[in-house]
């Protein structure tokens, strides 16, 4: 079953075009894998399919209404002056907090809960900011670059973890330089870097 079509999409910044005429589907349970160099417009392209950017050109239609999309972008979207456990009792109910803490403890946090999440480490915070996405119930998971950051051993857990949401009937759109070993179909982009 269709869950998004995107027809004919175009983006231009000024008189730089990051991308034009990109026609793709995403089934329910699939996935997709945006490739392309830096500058290309994975990002923006994210960014287009959740709506919070308007295209040049083009539309995407969603077949489900009400669709729950579980997100995380560049930014890890969490409160340097909190504790990590603090940042999850603010994003999660009480019902969902105990999946959220299971994850805690995969990544090995449990043991800074209570440190200012400021102290932490950049593959920490990243593995924290992860729990917001994989401790939710959703219909389609979003991640640009979920793997920066992260050790071989947290990468495989979250690589395992999406291959069992694609089984589970849940749909996956990422970015990654990073071969993520899931079954995704991919979507290269131009490389058109700015660099």
């Amino acid at each position: 079953m269709q869950l998004i079509t995107a027809s004919n999409l175009g983006y231009s910044i000024n008189e730089n075009r990051l991308f034009h005429n990109l026609t793709f589907s995403l089934e329910t349970g699939c996935g997709l894998h945006i490739k392309g160099g830096n500058g290309s417009g994975k990002s923006t392209l994210i960014r287009i399919l959740l709506g919070l950017t308007s295209p040049s050109k083009g539309e995407v239609v969603f077949f489900k209404p009400n669709l729950n999309i579980s997100y995380l972008g560049h930014k890890n979207a969490i409160k340097q002056y909190l504790t990590p456990l603090q940042n999850l009792e603010l994003i999660f109910a009480p019902s969902e907090l105990d999946d959220a803490m299971t994850w805690m403890q995969t990544f090995g946090l449990t043991k800074v809960q209570d440190e200012m999440t400021a102290t932490l480490s950049f593959g920490q915070q990243k593995k924290l900011a992860l729990i917001r996405v994989l401790g939710k119930s959703s219909d389609l998971i979003v991640l640009d670059e979920p793997f920066v950051g992260l050790d071989d051993l947290s990468r495989d857990l979250v690589s395992q973890f999406l291959c069992s949401r694609l089984a589970d009937g849940t749909s996956l759109v990422l970015t990654s330089h990073i071969d993520p070993g899931i079954p995704c179909v991919e979507l290269i982009l131009s490389e058109q870097s700015n660099d």
